[in-house]
């Protein structure tokens, strides 16, 4: 039986590999922002765990370093 907060995982996971197979990159903020997922990094682990192959660095913007993530086009299939 799955609960509610599994369901919600998968979505989230849905959701986040969706957008990075598009060939969109995504950071925290963004993933909030769009899809009002707070857990981005948790999701983007699940997701590697599973096979996906996402790439991430850090980044730093107006003095705020942040994590940003995408898939290379040849893992996108």
């Amino acid at each position: 039986m799955t609960t509610s907060r599994q369901t919600l995982a998968a979505t989230q996971k849905s959701t986040i590999k969706d957008h990075l197979m598009r060939g969109e990159t995504i950071s925290k903020w963004e993933s909030y922002e769009r899809y009002q997922i707070t857990c981005l990094a948790q999701r983007v682990h699940e997701l590697r765990r599973a096979g996906v192959q996402i790439k991430g660095k850090s980044v730093t913007k107006n003095g705020k370093r942040f994590e940003l993530y995408w898939i290379e086009e040849k893992d996108r299939v």
